[in-house]
């Protein structure tokens, strides 16, 4: 589907114009410069830290005991100023590209689960979807190498892992870093960086189960002493383990790197990714335990409903459904630092995608028939958002005391231009359907056929303060002013009525966290954050969920973070708090009626621990306990208060163990995964059994690469991860499975 945009932005394309060449600019001077200008000195190396007074808190390494938790590792996820998970008061987890190639995380969904008190499904309409502390789908912010959307659960998609370095997590309220809409916390995906000075190469090949095939290549290139570019290639396709659900996926991210002086850095990058599923899966749905064949106890509901086993494999979908996207992501920023202590940073970006829908989506089990009524929908995305993003940052001593300090604002224009069409086709019968194609785009066949046009400007201001009040004991304050101003276009095909609306927001996120060193390795942490979300997806409100204001939210966090026994331990454990209120409900004395004045609540506990036992056994554990419930919520039906959300468990586990043998190259491993029990709908009426996945995996180290065969979901669980629009389907999980890849570096 080609992207074009509509004649009422024509008149923004010589800014986008003007945008590409800022972007790329400097990487066309690359060649012709990077010959003449001496090595530089990064910022904050070569400097010493003693002399300067800076404190550094101590990183502890040992050989064969590297941080699995990655506790020193700057990231942009978790502060504005720079600081290691270490030193945020929050929990932050990263997941690098070695952890995701010996733990076998082939995409975006895979790592989240990966991640303690995260769960994530593939729901065609929100691929890589996410549930974080209890909250799910558009409370979590996302970003990609630092540059933020807006309206995070639009772009979300579930990108193939090769092409990332490390993907970062912060857990709880993040407004304040990630703008409106990080209730829950936020992700930041970390393309492959280029490295100055080192030439390398390396590749990726798998192949497993359901014909699935992933093949990935990456270069390192240096340009001159001053510059580099790094340039990573991945795809994938697969059968799919249901019936005609053949998919394929590519991604392209490269990014250059220009020093010209110690003092000034240029940087770019372009990131392309595209995914096509061909009749993609829409879940399995629920029908009467008379008619079923092989009645489950997978899923209790009421009314007879039961998961039938016989039907595991079985596609309702319209045999032409389709699910699209092309994504382009473009970023360019120059860093000038203008003292030993003070940088400015200038950051712009340019979002295009282009996404499409047409499927029938849901399957209602009809008791008089015997068979399964079918909606229809087709949904589209002319999707682009331009941002710039000027900051400065110190780091040094104020009064005898380290300061790192960050200011800047930020603005973000975004239009989305979509097609939507909801309708219903022909039934079917579930054991032998006739899925037949997808419908003309008429009003005979879609009640609603509605075209969207939406504006949304975003401009924020910022600052983070982070002070070292002694050696050992670390303040840090947060602030973030956000308003947003949306304007809507809805032309109804059906009716010929066109509706314009819109609205402005207004937002103060703030935080306020303190660390504390009982030790050298061991800290202790608080934080206490406010944050906002908006009740609906912005860019598709409609009327009357568009003059909402926005949900605010608040977070109270404490744990501890340590490394003992020499690095070999690295543990991390908190306790939380979240309370987001003005969800909305409905009236109490009019159910008819949508309000503001809702409230959700989440407590829980979260573990991480890896041990070295030796340097050829490691073994890790992760847990998470989650309380989650709503403080206040009607439906039209009944009071809701107590109730949990939907597809968030109470409970996950994870464990698993390596040993590596000390006479030949080769690790075995195997790990063990508890996800809990979760509802499909907020009155709490229809539970999804728990899972308890089981994997075990070889590598072997063949020249300069690792082969690896690894076995997934042993034995043969059948469970379902997810919960669709509907409530009475859910998505079935994988099969066992194997696979076998080759990574190597040369």
């Amino acid at each position: 589907m080609h992207l074009s945009l509509p004649p009422a932005r024509a008149a923004r394309r010589f800014r986008v114009a003007t945008l590409l060449a800022t972007l790329f600019a400097p990487s066309a001077m690359i060649p012709a410069l990077a010959q003449d200008r001496p090595n530089p000195v990064q910022a904050g190396t070569g400097r010493d830290a003693a002399a300067s007074g800076v404190i550094e808190l101590q990183t502890i390494t040992v050989e064969g005991a590297a941080d699995p938790s990655h506790l020193d590792v700057r990231n942009g996820a978790g502060s504005l100023v720079g600081l290691t998970p270490r030193e945020t008061p929050a929990t932050v987890n990263i997941v690098t590209q070695n952890d995701m190639q010996e733990k076998g995380l082939r995409s975006l969904v895979e790592t989240f689960n990966s991640v303690p008190g995260v769960t994530a499904g593939n729901l065609p309409g929100e691929p890589a979807v996410i549930s974080m502390r209890g909250f799910s789908r558009a409370a979590t912010g996302y970003s990609i190498d630092g540059m933020r959307a807006v309206d995070p659960l639009v772009v979300s998609r579930n990108y193939d892992t090769f092409n990332f370095e490390r993907v970062e997590i912060l857990k709880g309220p993040a407004s304040v870093i990630h703008g409106t809409g990080a209730l829950a916390g936020s992700v930041n995906l970390v393309t492959k960086q280029p490295r100055l000075g080192d030439t390398g190469a390396e590749g990726m090949m798998s192949y497993g189960s359901f014909n699935s095939l992933r093949a990935g290549i990456g270069f390192n290139t240096p340009v001159g002493p001053n510059a580099a570019v790094r340039t990573t290639l991945s795809y994938g396709q697969s059968d799919g383990y249901i019936n005609d659900t053949p998919s394929r996926n590519l991604g392209f991210t490269s990014s250059g790197i220009f020093t010209p002086t110690d003092r000034l850095t240029f940087s770019g990058s372009v990131n392309y990714f595209h995914d096509e599923f061909r009749t993609p899966y829409q879940g399995m749905p629920l029908i009467g335990r008379s008619v079923a064949r092989n009645p489950s106890d997978l899923v209790s509901a009421p009314n007879g409903l039961v998961i039938d086993r016989s039907l595991r494999n079985q596609n309702y979908n319209v045999h032409d459904g389709l699910m699209r996207s092309d994504t382009l992501w473009l970023r360019g920023g120059v860093e000038y630092r203008l003292t030993d202590n003070w940088t400015i940073k200038n950051e712009v970006g340019l979002f295009r995608a282009d996404r499409y829908w047409a499927n029938s989506e849901d399957f209602t089990f009809n008791a008089g028939t015997g068979w399964l009524d079918r909606s229809t929908t087709k949904i589209t995305h002319a999707h682009q958002f331009w941002s710039d993003r000027v900051a400065a940052a110190f780091d040094g001593q104020v009064g005898g005391f380290r300061n790192r300090f960050a200011a800047g604002f930020e603005y973000i224009d975004t239009t989305l231009g979509s097609q939507r069409r909801f309708g219903t086709t022909s039934s079917v019968d579930p054991f032998n359907p006739n899925r037949g194609l997808f419908p003309a785009d008429t009003a005979a066949n879609f009640a609603t056929r509605q075209n969207y046009d939406s504006h949304l400007r975003t401009i924020a201001g910022f600052a983070e303060n982070a002070i070292n009040l002694t050696p050992d004991w670390l303040a840090l304050a947060s602030i973030r002013y956000e308003t947003m101003r949306l304007d809507r276009r809805i032309d109804d095909l059906n009716t010929g009525v066109t509706t314009r609306f819109n609205n402005s927001f207004q937002n103060l996120s703030w935080r306020i966290g303190t660390v504390y060193d009982l030790t050298s390795g061991t800290a202790l942490f608080a934080q206490y954050n406010e944050a906002a979300v908006p009740v609906a997806t912005l860019l598709l409100s409609n009327t009357v969920n568009g003059r909402f204001e926005l949900s605010t939210g608040r977070s109270l966090e404490a744990g501890i973070k340590s490394t003992l026994w020499n690095g070999r331990i690295v543990a991390t454990a908190s306790v939380y708090q979240i309370e987001q209120n003005n969800i909305l409900t409905r009236d109490a004395a009019n159910p008819a009626l949508t309000v503001q004045g809702g409230s959700q609540r989440s407590r829980g506990i979260e573990l991480d621990v890896s041990v070295a036992l030796t340097d050829q056994w490691k073994l890790a554990a992760n847990a998470s306990f989650i309380d989650a419930r709503f403080t206040e919520l009607r439906s039209v039906a009944r009071d809701l208060t107590g109730n949990r959300p939907t597809n968030v468990p109470a409970q996950s586990f994870t464990v698993s163990t390596s040993y590596r043998f000390e006479t030949v190259p080769l690790t075995v491993g195997a790990s063990a995964q508890h996800v809990g029990s979760f509802y499909t709908d907020t009155a709490n009426t229809i539970l999804v059994k728990g899972r308890t996945l089981f994997d075990a995996w070889l590598a072997y180290d063949v020249g300069r690469g690792t082969l690896r065969v690894r076995g997934r979901n042993l034995t043969n669980e059948f469970y379902a991860d997810w919960s669709g629009y509907s409530a009475t389907q859910v998505y079935i999980g994988a099969p066992r499975s194997v696979d076998v890849s080759y990574t190597v570096k040369f």
